[in-house]
């Protein structure tokens, strides 16, 4: 039989209280810590983009980057020397990496014109502020100049396409967007056009798709398909050639390859854009298995 004393009850309440009392300060500093830490995490990323116009863009309008959300924005208003409109962003915690070097900023306007209307949405709602990302890695910043129109090669690549360069005298009615063509069938787009670094000619960029990419060969020939032909011969005739309605209205090029196909090409490979096919062009037909083909 135990001789200690029992232990009163008022001392066990008290014993719990004096816990209570430590553990309860210690909880709340656990909890404060984990919301400080979760709001650090998720504070947003401010930055400033400067335009010469602001074309309408106010507080709480998005900023997207390819079809998603990725900021929002938090004041506009004028520059101190009154020449531009300064943008201040918030961007989301996890598109912190947009604010680097390189990173480019445009709003997007309603625009119609023969290949399309295009921000139509900024028509019938809200103005929204686009961006192209910089290199990922590139030095951070946070203020940048936005630009007065979307660049020409804003469009994101795609994996596996081939892009080459056409070099022609002049554009003519080719511009961004346009077709390029195999065989009537569209098989990728131009994706941007600027003079040559001599400015003696125009170099288009064409993206051909990943599936169509292996028709393209060293000895492959680009023409431009754009507008009506007229010939006359003296026992002929005038005839009259035209290509499809689409190359009529927005411009387009178009390739063929010879029935015993070259090497295949890298990306920035230069050809030289015809302003129109030779008649043995049309009549090629190389056997070429596309990428998606079955065996």
């Amino acid at each position: 039989m135990s001789d200690a004393a029992p232990v009163p009850s008022s001392e066990i309440v008290r014993v719990r209280r004096v816990t209570w009392a430590l553990l309860a300060p210690l909880a709340a500093a656990a909890v404060l810590t984990v919301l400080a830490v979760q709001a650090i995490r998720d504070r947003p990323v401010p930055i400033t983009v400067r335009f010469a116009d602001g074309a309408g863009v106010r507080p709480g309008d998005p900023v997207t980057c390819r079809g998603v959300q990725v900021g929002v924005v938090r004041e506009v208003g004028l520059s101190g020397d009154l020449a531009g409109v300064v943008v201040e962003v918030a961007l989301a915690r996890e598109s912190a990496p947009l604010a680097v070097e390189g990173t480019r900023f445009w709003i997007v306007r309603p625009e119609v014109s023969l290949r399309g209307v295009s921000g139509l949405e900024s028509l019938l709602g809200p103005r929204s502020i686009a961006a192209s990302p910089g290199v990922p890695g590139s030095r951070r910043v946070s203020e940048f100049e936005g630009l007065a129109r979307p660049p020409d090669d804003a469009s994101p690549p795609v994996e596996g396409e081939l892009v080459v360069v056409l070099r022609a005298a002049r554009r003519g009615s080719v511009g961004i967007g346009s077709p390029v063509y195999y065989r009537d069938v569209q098989v990728g787009e131009i994706r941007s056009a600027r003079l040559a670094a001599d400015a003696r000619s125009v170099e288009l960029s064409a993206a051909v798709e990943p599936r169509y990419a292996l028709l393209v060969r060293d000895n492959t020939r680009f023409f431009n398909v754009s507008g009506i032909g007229l010939n006359w011969g003296l026992f002929g005739g005038l005839s009259v050639r035209t290509d499809s309605l689409e190359s009529l209205i927005v411009g387009g090029v178009a390739f063929a390859t010879p029935d015993r196909p070259g090497e295949t090409v890298a990306d920035g490979h230069v050809f030289d854009l015809a302003p129109q096919p030779d008649s043995k062009w049309l009549e090629w037909s190389p056997a070429i298995p596309l990428h998606d083909a079955p065996p």
